[in-house]
């Protein structure tokens, strides 16, 4: 999924040199979804063919940060200690 792919680029260092054709994709929808900027050139190596492509990646938009810190789960609550109070009792 591509927003677990912008979690991994969150920790990367930029420019990033993508190869592998299944990330070149997750490259190009991130790329229009405007949460990273990067180039994908035209050419033989990023068809829809083959294993091999090739993107680079220069960094996370304001709007890709955003989207990760909204896909985070929200904060553990605290542990309690003792019974919880039933509306039984």
């Amino acid at each position: 999924m591509p927003l677990e792919y912008l979690a991994r680029l969150e920790r990367a260092r930029f420019p990033l040199l993508v190869r592998k054709a299944s990330d070149v994709d997750k490259v190009r929808v991130l790329k229009a979804a405007e949460f990273i900027t990067a180039s994908v050139p035209l050419g033989p190596l990023n068809t829809a063919f083959g294993e091999e492509g090739e993107a680079v990646v220069f960094g996370l938009t304001e709007r890709g940060e955003h989207a990760l810190r909204s896909a985070a789960p929200p904060p553990e609550a605290p542990l309690q200690r003792g019974r919880r109070p039933s509306f039984e009792d």
